[in-house]
This record gives C-alpha cells, structure tokens and sequence, in this order.
C-alpha cells in the first residue's frame, strides 16, 4: 500500500498545481452531476413529499445497520462460521477441492493428453 501512495505522491510531484486543480475542479463536477442523476432517478423529493416517514425510516435504517448496528446480533453466528470453516478437517478439504478444480482446469487447458505414470 505505501509503494502505491508513493507512486502517487511521484506521479503528482511532475504535475503543475494548476493542472491538479482542474482535474480535482473535474471531478467535483463529475460527483455533482452523478449525484443529481441519482436523485433525478430516485425521485428523491417527490417521495418524500409523497411518504416523508418512510423515507426517514429508510435512512434510520440504512444509518443502523451501515453504522454496525447488527453486529452485536451477528457475531456469534460470524464467530462460529470462522471456527468451522478453519477447522484443520475443512481446511484440508478445501485444499483438496482446491487442488481437484486446478488439476481439472489443467486438464483442459492441455492440447495432448499426459502418459500415465509407471507404478514404483
């Protein structure tokens, strides 16, 4: 991640300031175009004139659970779902599934068909 951001900062320091400034300038009329689309789409203020509870129920909703309001209620079943599928058992079926779907693919990527092996 930091060679990322230092690719950045190294792509920006040969860039004249007035040229960032306009392709930020760009991209805020990007965001504010896309935005109003959106709104147009949704039919944003003619549903809540329309049905101004649901629409605030609607956003209660979304505002709980995108602010991790169901966790506390999913934790258990995510601790449990994290235990089983790290079991040393589902681990090594995983890899052999795994494993089966390369060896598969392999298979067909293949032109010629390989010899069998001699038995030791």
């Amino acid at each position: 991640m930091a060679q990322r951001t230092e690719g950045v900062s190294g792509q920006l320091e040969g860039m004249d300031p007035a040229d960032v400034m306009k392709a930020v300038q760009a991209l805020r009329e990007q965001l504010v175009e896309a935005a109003a689309r959106l709104e147009e789409q949704l039919e944003l203020e003619r549903r809540m004139r329309e049905n101004p509870f649901a629409v605030l129920g609607i956003a209660a909703g979304a505002g709980f659970i995108l602010g991790g309001g169901l966790w506390p209620v999913l934790r258990p079943f995510a601790r449990s779902l994290a235990r089983a599928a790290t079991s040393p058992a589902n681990l090594m079926a995983l890899a052999a599934a795994f494993g089966a779907m390369r060896a598969s693919q392999s298979g067909q990527d293949e032109a010629e068909p390989t010899p069998p092996m001699a038995p030791h």
